[in-house]
C-alpha cells in the first residue's frame, strides 16, 4: 500500500494495492477479459469526445468474486462498509487515452481500479495520473498485473492510452463504490409487518438515478440514429428530450432491484417492490414487501405420511433395473412426496424477476428439444415450466430454511412419523 496526495491526515483516500487477489482468481478475470463482449464507444464523461472501450461486468462470478475477496480489505481503509454501485472494465490501446475526470463528487463514494492483465512491461506506458488541487500530476501508477488503486472518487484521475511498443489492451476494472451508513445498512424503516411479511421503504438519490440515466442515454447514443445526425453524435439534449423518460424508468427498475437486493434482510426474499415516488425526478422511493422465512408456520413433521414402496426381484427383472438403479427411483419417489406437502403448506409470493431467472435456465434447455411446436402450444408449454420454475424457487428457499429441522426428522426425532 502506497499513500499518494499528501502526507497529510486530511488528503483523500488513495492507496495501491499490489497482489490484490489470489493466482487462480486472477486468471478467471483475465480469461473474462478476453472475452467477446466489448463494445467501442465509451467516455471518461458523457459528451467526451475521446471514446475507447467498455465491457459490462454487472453479475460476472470472477468479478463479483473479486469483490467479496477485497471487500474486507477496502472497507477497513475507506472506515466504513461499503457497496458496489457499478463495475464495469475499459479497454484502452495506442491512440486511446481517456480525459482527466472525477468519478464522482459525493462525499462517501470511492473507486477500486483492477488491472487484471497478466503481463505489462516497461515501456508499455498506459499509467493511471492523478492529479492535486492545482491540476499538478501528484501520482502516476503503472498498470502492473494484479495490481489495484483505491481511491477516493472526487480525485481528478485520467487514464493513459498505452504507447506504440505495447501490442496488449490496456484494461482496467472500474467498481464504484460507496459507504453504507449505519442508518441504511438496512432498509430506511420498516412500515408494517404481518406474520411472516414485512414492508420496508427504500430510497434511491436522486443524484444516483441522473448519473446512471445519463450513462443509459449515453449508451443509446451510439446505436440510435435520427435525421440529421452522425450515429453517435446526437446531442445529450435531444436524446434527453426523446429517450430520457423511458431511459430514467428502465434505471429505476435496475437500482430497484439492486436496492431490494442489499436490502432484503437475512433469511429473508424480496415479495414485490412498489414504486411510490420520484417518478420524474427528486429522491426515488419505493416500497419493498419481504416474506421472513423464519416467521413461517412452522412445518409439523408428526403429521407428515409418505408411500413408502419397495421392489421384489422378480420386478427388477422385468423392469430392466439394477438394484442401484430401482433404490433412486423410490428415494426420488419419498422425496416428491415432501416436495409436494411443503409446496401445499407455503405459498407466499416471490419477486417475478426471480422466477424469471428461474425459468429462463429451464426454458432454454426445453426450447432446444421443441422442434416445429405452434405457438400455442409453446405457449401452454412456457405457461407450465413457469410454474414449474415458481416452485424449484419456493421450495428451495423453504428447504434452505428448514434445514435443521429436516435433519432432525431424519435422526428419528420426529416421533409420530408414519409411513406407509
Amino acid at each position: 500500500m502506497q499513500p499518494s496526495l499528501s502526507s497529510e491526515k486530511s488528503a483523500p483516500l488513495l492507496e495501491v494495492l499490489d497482489d490484490l487477489i489470489p493466482a487462480e482468481l486472477h486468471g478467471a478475470a483475465w480469461k473474462v477479459c478476453n472475452g467477446k463482449h466489448w463494445y467501442f464507444g465509451h467516455g471518461s464523461h458523457a459528451g467526451d469526445w475521446s471514446r475507447f472501450w467498455k465491457m459490462d461486468l454487472e453479475g460476472d462470478g470472477a468479478f463479483d468474486a473479486i469483490w467479496r475477496h477485497i471487500r474486507p480489505r477496502c472497507e477497513a481503509m475507506a472506515g466504513g462498509p461499503l457497496r458496489v454501485i457499478r463495475q464495469y472494465a475499459n479497454g484502452h490501446t495506442y491512440g486511446l487515452g481517456g480525459q482527466p475526470h472525477a468519478d464522482d463528487e459525493r462525499p462517501g463514494s470511492y473507486t477500486l481500479l483492477y488491472y487484471p492483465m497478466q503481463e505489462w512491461n516497461d515501456g508499455w506506458d498506459g499509467e493511471t495520473v492523478f492529479f492535486d488541487e492545482r491540476g499538478e500530476i501528484a501520482l502516476a501508477v503503472l498498470p502492473r498485473p494484479n495490481r489495484a488503486v483505491l481511491f477516493d472518487s472526487r480525485v481528478p484521475h485520467a487514464g493513459r492510452a498505452p504507447s506504440r511498443f505495447c501490442p496488449a489492451l490496456r484494461v482496467t476494472v472500474a467498481y464504484k463504490l460507496e459507504i453504507v451508513a449505519a442508518t441504511e445498512a438496512a432498509p430506511d424503516s420498516e412500515i408494517s409487518r404481518n406474520g411472516a411479511s414485512r414492508v420496508y421503504k427504500l430510497r434511491i438519490p436522486a443524484a444516483e438515478v441522473a448519473q446512471a440515466t445519463s450513462e443509459r442515454l449515453a449508451e443509446l447514443s451510439r446505436t440510435i440514429r435520427l435525421p440529421g445526425f452522425r450515429p453517435g453524435k446526437v446531442p445529450m439534449a435531444v436524446l434527453e428530450k426523446r429517450y430520457g423518460t423511458e431511459a430514467r424508468k428502465e434505471i429505476m427498475n435496475r437500482l430497484a432491484g439492486e436496492a431490494a437486493s442489499r436490502a432484503t434482510p437475512k433469511n429473508g426474499v424480496a415479495s414485490a417492490v412498489e414504486l411510490v415516488g420520484g417518478a420524474r425526478s427528486d429522491d426515488v422511493e419505493f416500497r419493498l414487501t419481504v416474506t421472513y422465512l423464519p416467521d413461517l408456520p412452522p412445518f409439523d413433521f408428526s403429521q407428515l405420511t409418505l408411500e413408502r414402496l419397495t421392489v421384489t426381484e422378480e420386478n427388477l427383472q422385468s423392469a430392466g433395473l439394477t438394484r442401484d438403479g430401482a433404490t433412486a427411483i423410490l428415494r426420488s419417489h419419498l422425496k416428491r412426496q415432501v416436495l409436494d406437502r411443503l409446496h401445499a403448506t407455503y405459498s407466499f409470493p416471490l419477486l417475478p424477476a426471480i422466477v424469471e431467472r428461474e425459468f429462463a435456465g429451464l426454458w432454454k434447455t426445453v426450447e432446444a428439444q421443441l422442434g416445429t411446436v405452434d405457438a400455442q402450444e409453446r405457449g401452454s408449454l412456457a405457461a407450465e415450466f413457469r410454474a414449474i420454475a415458481e416452485r424449484r424457487v419456493r421450495l428451495g428457499l423453504v428447504v434452505a430454511e428448514m434445514a435443521p429441522a429436516g435433519t432432525r426428522y431424519m435422526h428419528g426425532r420426529a416421533p409420530c412419523s408414519r409411513m406407509q
